[in-house]
């Protein structure tokens, strides 16, 4: 298999709202170190735009990325967001499947894929 460095397309739907944005991972010896950006979108038809740094592991084809921080980009109000946790499957070398959480509990649905 590839290695997870570079870049990938993220989508993910989750109780409340979807996500779309871009992770950047690099790679060494197994842990992943990088940055994700996307758009979050909640059912109210609200948006904010967050950055979030990941770091992470892979074994085999299991892939953990837990986010360490955050910052929200251009907020319109005042916005306190919890942290994410991704737990995938790579299907194949473009294509990572899995579950998310944040620290409230609140579950999605993601993929990655290679760009």
């Amino acid at each position: 298999m590839e290695e997870l460095a570079g870049k990938w397309k993220y989508r993910e739907t989750y109780t409340g709202g979807e996500a779309t944005g871009e992770l950047s991972l690099r790679e060494s010896e197994g842990l992943l170190a990088g940055k994700i950006i996307f758009t979050d979108r909640t059912a109210d038809g609200q948006a904010c735009m967050i950055q979030e740094t990941v770091s992470g592991h892979v074994e085999g084809r299991k892939v953990k990325l837990e986010a360490m921080d955050y910052d929200v980009i251009h907020p319109d109000t005042p916005l306190h967001y919890e942290l994410d946790t991704w737990f995938g499957i790579r299907v194949d070398d473009a294509t990572i499947i899995g579950m998310s959480m944040d620290a409230q509990g609140v579950e999605g649905r993601f993929i990655f894929e290679k760009a």
